[in-house]
């Protein structure tokens, strides 16, 4: 059994991630698919979630942004692994930009799910360990210019450099935005986790 969690950008709401989670269940029947809101109510709009808010969001209080949002989020997970009789092991953590931002700072907490998919996400900061139980498939577009690539590409190389089993995928011509070729990447890297 598998439990994919899919989580949404800031503003977003659940059904933002409906088009890959529709392109996995059609690939693998068996998947259980789960996709919740974010904990918080979006403060720069009249609709969405979010985990943290970004408002005069900068670098250097951003870790603590993250930090403090932890919480909500790993409880968001583990009640949905409770619902489903799942483990970490049999968790795939699926997000995009926010979404995949909070799946990566869980993991580099501990093992929370065996497999992340981080579509235009970054680490805010650097992790200093990584748990190999947990794979990473990198997914962003070469052309975004809400959260360039470049993130996406030193996450890369400091998985790789702490062991972790890890895979980039950057997409040409893609931008911030959950696209056909973004989606593609996306299901191509869930189907295939790096070893």
């Amino acid at each position: 059994m598998t439990l994919l969690i899919l989580l949404h950008g800031v503003g977003g709401q659940p059904a933002d991630m409906a088009p890959l989670g529709e392109r996995i269940a059609a690939a693998a029947p068996g998947v259980r698919i789960e996709a919740p809101p974010a904990a918080l109510s979006y403060d720069l709009g009249p609709r969405g979630h979010q985990w943290f808010s970004v408002d005069g969001i900068t670098e250097d209080d951003r870790p603590g942004r993250i930090r403090a949002a932890l919480p909500a989020f790993v409880d968001t997970v583990h009640a949905l692994q409770r619902r489903h009789g799942a483990g970490p092991g049999d968790t795939v953590l699926a997000g995009f930009s926010q979404g995949a931002i909070m799946a990566l700072a869980a993991c580099a907490d501990g093992w929370l799910a065996r497999h992340v998919v981080a579509i235009a996400g970054r680490f805010a900061p650097l992790p200093q360990r990584w748990d190999a139980r947990t794979a990473v498939s990198l997914v962003h577009g070469r052309m975004d210019g809400v959260m360039p690539a470049e993130h996406s590409r030193r996450a890369y190389e400091r998985l790789a450099a702490l062991g972790a089993p890890v895979a980039l995928h950057l997409v040409p011509r893609a931008v911030h935005m959950l696209s056909p070729p973004i989606l593609d990447a996306a299901e191509h890297a869930w189907s295939t986790p790096p070893t």
